[in-house]
């Protein structure tokens, strides 16, 4: 169903269209959206679709007890996945070199003494977004300056934003969505079908996260327009977003999310799983270490102040 005024591409569980606002007529001829059981994490709020034949009660995110909900909302789920190209083994392996290339600061025996607890795959939450889009911008930059060192500019550009992953996921943090999204191969998305993996459940609908899908498309506008402003220099860019087309498509998205503990202490790392080189996670600090460094710059600073106040 596309909305009436501007064609938009309407989805379930909307009350207004995502580019024009205009109020979406109920109707009760669509298919029976079915209700599902879901895993919710009772401590980062994590969910997963509850399947008894193979489901375990702790979360695949932090390990925290999970419990049984009962939405009263339809939980819906991914339309398309992307497939694992990274194996167990190859996970495992890339987080023993993760874990040696913590840089000076973390313990000298990370590596060999930490031990893995868990190796989990799991597809997480997430939306692709495409957009089309009138793009309005302000600027300042040296263009026509004349004697001053800045001059105002202005313009409007029509940009197509295609494939914005937009996260979905409460297990997933800003800083390993940042560091995971940028290398998945959307082009290699497949139907869901039954992969046997977890795949974590959408339950937020996509007119709740209209706020993210617009920030993501501003901060990417604001770089587009970049390349329409003259001059050699610029600054204070500012951009509105007139949104013309929008779509959305559900995607689950392969990642290994393992825990490791060092001396006692339990650690999470994720495993991208499609490049095993990319890994983002917590580690220990050896804070003897960073003791040591702040040490030797007081004693520094404070030569370097005895010797000012001699001359």
């Amino acid at each position: 169903m596309s909305c009436p005024r501007c064609e938009t591409p309407l989805e379930a569980g909307d009350l207004r269209c995502a580019v024009c606002a205009l109020p979406v007529p109920i109707s009760d001829d669509g298919p029976a959206v079915a209700r599902a059981e879901i895993l919710r994490c009772t401590e980062c709020g994590a969910a997963v679709a509850f399947d008894a034949s193979r489901g375990s009660p702790a979360c695949v995110f932090c390990g925290a007890a999970m419990a049984i909900e009962h939405p009263a909302d339809p939980i819906e789920v991914a339309s398309k996945r992307l497939p694992f190209t990274v194996d167990r083994v190859a996970a495992a392996t890339a987080l023993r070199g993760w874990l040696g290339n913590r840089g000076w600061f973390a313990p000298d025996a990370l590596r060999d003494e930490a031990t893995i607890d868990s190796v989990h795959p799991l597809c997480w939450a997430a939306w692709i977004v495409g957009a089309t889009a009138q793009v309005a911008w302000t600027a300042d930059s040296d263009a026509g300056a004349g004697r001053s060192a800045w001059a105002p500019q202005a313009g409007v550009e029509s940009i197509a934003f295609d494939d914005i992953v937009v996260s979905a996921s409460r297990g997933i943090s800003t800083r390993e969505h940042a560091a995971l999204v940028p290398h998945y191969d959307l082009a290699t998305a497949v139907p869901v079908g039954d992969a046997g993996v977890p795949a974590e459940s959408f339950d937020v609908q996509r007119s709740a996260a209209r706020r993210q899908v617009h920030a993501a498309i501003d901060a990417i506008a604001r770089t587009q327009v970049k390349r329409a402003i003259p001059g050699r220099r610029y600054r204070n860019v500012r951009v509105s977003c007139l949104l013309q087309r929008q779509t959305t498509e559900r995607v689950a998205l392969p990642a290994w999310v393992m825990s490791y503990r060092f001396r006692g202490a339990p650690y999470r790392a994720i495993v991208h799983g499609q490049r095993p080189d990319v890994v983002v996670g917590s580690a220990p600090t050896d804070w003897r270490k960073v003791m040591w460094v702040a040490l030797t710059a007081a004693l520094v600073l404070a030569a370097i102040l005895v010797i000012v106040l001699r001359a």
